[in-house]
């Protein structure tokens, strides 16, 4: 298995809406993911869209898509668009 690649999101994607999560994404397909939720400030529904079909498809591909050390704002947001604050808490390698 490939080495884990590595990515700290923003506080909030950018008002162009580029984020520099999606070529990272793309950069790191067919191997293992840890994205740091530390610095969140906000997030909207463009990025968690993002996140979710990120963790689908590594999870169709049985690599591990882990997001770690969401703060209290990335909670906050994850709960305000409907999800558990807790969702990318759960084993995502399987």
């Amino acid at each position: 298995m490939s080495d884990p690649h590595f990515h700290v999101l923003e506080p909030a994607r950018n008002r162009n809406g580029e984020d520099a999560l999606v070529p990272f994404l793309l950069g790191a397909r067919h191997a293992p993911v840890t994205i740091s939720a530390s610095d969140v400030a906000r997030v909207d529904a463009h990025r968690l869209q993002i996140l979710l079909v990120a963790q689908k498809q590594w999870a169709r591909e049985k690599l591990p898509f882990r997001l770690t050390e969401a703060n209290d704002s990335f909670r906050a947001g994850l709960e305000r668009l409907g999800l558990a604050p807790d969702h990318f808490d759960k084993d995502q390698t399987s």
